[in-house]
């Protein structure tokens, strides 16, 4: 059987309304789990608090963020990578979309999410040493697996907004009013993250 042909590559800005539609409610649940439960041990610990925190307890914490994910819907534990793949891949083509019962392959090339594959992708390079017990290799990735994951949070909020904008605009050009409805943020209850410098830092 011979593998789905990909559509031409797509931005998130030139998806149709109804498929732009799904992607967000799909993403606000993947996002969501993320943030809660992928992050949420070393989101939560202040630059400081990082700092004097027993290294072994930081593994721990690393461990069970991204790991040992929770996943509510399906009731089981998953790593992060999982957690993002099960979302990407319905962006990538790998899988279809469902939508009113068909099935639509998409083939997503943009820049916002662009930045959230390439730090999933940088945590994934970190799993081998999580899933080690080597305390001095985990000490040697620790600032750098921080930052790494700080700037996840920011990019997925980042996308997050880009997303909501499109939708926005859907309804300005069709000049139908904007349905009520409730927003991405009050859903997640997740507050926005501070401004983070962007800079690729190498390692000190």
């Amino acid at each position: 059987m011979s593998a789905p042909v990909l559509p031409e590559p797509q931005s998130l800005a030139q998806v149709p309304q109804k498929v732009l539609e799904e992607i967000i409610r799909q993403l606000r649940a993947t996002r969501n789990d993320i943030i809660r439960y992928g992050v949420w041990n070393i989101r939560n610990l202040t630059d400081d608090e990082f700092n004097r925190t027993d290294d072994r307890k930081l593994l721990g914490y690393f461990r069970q963020d991204l790991l040992e994910t929770r996943f509510l819907s399906k009731g089981r534990r998953i790593d992060i990578i999982q957690l993002w793949s099960w979302f990407d891949n319905e962006m990538s083509g790998t899988e279809p979309l469902l939508i009113d019962g068909e099935e639509v392959l998409l083939n997503i090339q943009d820049k916002d999410l662009e930045k959230v594959r390439k730090r999933i992708q940088e945590i994934h390079s970190f799993i081998p040493t999580l899933r080690s017990d080597d305390l001095e290799a985990f000490k040697r990735i620790k600032y750098k697996l921080r930052r790494t994951v700080m700037r996840l949070t920011y990019d997925l909020h980042h996308l997050f907004k880009r997303l909501e904008k499109y939708r926005k605009n859907f309804f300005i050009q069709s000049g139908v009013l904007r349905p009520e409805r409730v927003a991405l943020e009050a859903v997640a209850d997740i507050p926005e993250p501070p401004p983070i410098d962007d800079h690729e830092h190498e390692d000190e």
